[in-house]
């Protein structure tokens, strides 16, 4: 095999496959990236039998060949190359790469491509089609309360249900839930449901542009869920496991909601949250009013006995009659305000033993709930 691309596309194709190398390879060839040749270019894939990512970048081909390169050399390689045309030639005989940009060459060992296993097939016909846009939007907001533990493997996950009209995601971590949904078309006749690791859609929302207009391809089998977006393709292996019930927990009639300034609130919340003990201590928040008042404040505080405290008040409006007193986690808070895209956010607040729910006036297709951690007496 023997190539001609640029620095950038080179380096720009391996970033995005990279996060499928296996960290624990299960066996040797999985450290790597398999570089073949073919009609599209240069085709580059990384798998770690859960998630697989391939990609094709634009290439001048002079032999065509296949070789698998240790992913890690690749990756600084190309990174601090010269900024001119790389030339890589796989030497057979050698069962090495030779890679050269201006005066810089290197040599590196390489592992048989057919050692490399195949990524799963999934069939077109299980398809839908998603502006990337507002596949980002799902993501990204679903993502922050997703588990981070695998002490319940199925909710490292985001719950994806794919409809004839509309795709909805959601994720929970027990202790708070984040849901969207948005209509799409052409979806197929049958209903889908799937909990999809959140590293591969982390993966996938790194990819899409907030303002871009491609369209992304989305596909789940039995046992795999495939997206793909422009020349990159991402294949994962679905959790298994009951996702809870979550129907239940969506307040219904909430008697009071609270609207602010979003990025006011976030501010206050990480000033106020220094006093905390650690990311998972409690901040208070109190109101007392009528609707209709002219102006209220909002108060934040928090007390750790060994180390002081910090109190802030905010304006807001309200809605519905409050003797609001609750208590949350700061971090999850700021999680939810810091995907948002609003100007204002709304708290809708039922009782201090009932979920607060966090909306978004901008994005009437999504909430976020957030239960109380203890009784703020």
């Amino acid at each position: 095999m023997r190539i001609a691309c640029s620095k950038a596309a080179l380096v720009n194709g391996i970033h995005a496959v990279y996060r499928a190398v296996s960290a624990k390879p299960a066996m040797p060839v999985l450290s790597g990236i398999l570089m073949e040749t073919c009609s599209k270019g240069l085709r580059l894939v990384a798998y770690d039998l859960d998630l697989g990512i391939e990609t094709f970048i634009p290439v001048t081909i002079e032999q065509d060949g296949q070789m698998v390169i240790p992913a890690r050399y690749m990756a600084d390689i190309t990174r601090r190359l010269p900024h001119s045309e790389v030339c890589i030639t796989y030497r057979e005989d050698m069962h090495a790469a030779e890679i050269t940009s201006d005066r810089a060459s290197f040599t590196v060992k390489t592992m048989p491509a057919r050692d490399f296993p195949s990524l799963p097939e999934i069939a077109a016909s299980h398809t839908w089609v998603i502006p990337e846009t507002g596949l980002k939007t799902m993501i990204r907001r679903t993502i922050p309360a997703a588990a981070a533990d695998d002490s319940r493997a199925v909710l490292t996950g985001i719950r994806t249900c794919l409809q004839r009209d509309s795709v909805s995601m959601l994720a929970t971590d027990s202790f708070r839930l984040a849901y969207r949904t948005m209509p799409i078309e052409g979806g197929i006749d049958n209903e889908v449901t799937a909990v999809i690791p959140v590293k591969a859609m982390s993966e996938v929302e790194k990819n899409l542009a907030a303002d871009g207009d491609r369209m992304a391809s989305l596909a789940i089998t039995e046992s795999y869920a495939m997206v793909q977006v422009g020349p990159t393709t991402y294949i994962t292996r679905l959790l298994e496991g009951q996702f809870p019930s979550v129907k239940q927990v969506f307040p219904q009639n909430i008697p009071v909601k609270i609207t602010c300034d979003r990025l006011q609130l976030l501010d206050s919340i990480e000033r106020v949250s220094i006093m905390c003990k650690d990311e998972l201590s409690a901040i208070r928040m109190t109101y007392s009013g009528d609707e209709g008042m002219a102006s209220g404040y909002l108060t934040i505080s928090a007390v750790t006995p060994d180390a002081g405290e910090a109190v802030e008040d905010i304006p807001v409006s309200l809605q519905g009659h409050a003797n609001v007193q609750v208590a949350m986690r700061a971090r999850y808070l700021r999680d939810v305000l810091r995907v948002l895209d609003g100007e204002e956010v709304t708290l809708g607040y039922t009782s201090f033993k009932h979920p607060i729910e966090v909306k978004d006036p901008s994005d009437p297709e999504y909430t976020y709930l957030l239960m109380p951690v203890t009784s703020p007496a």
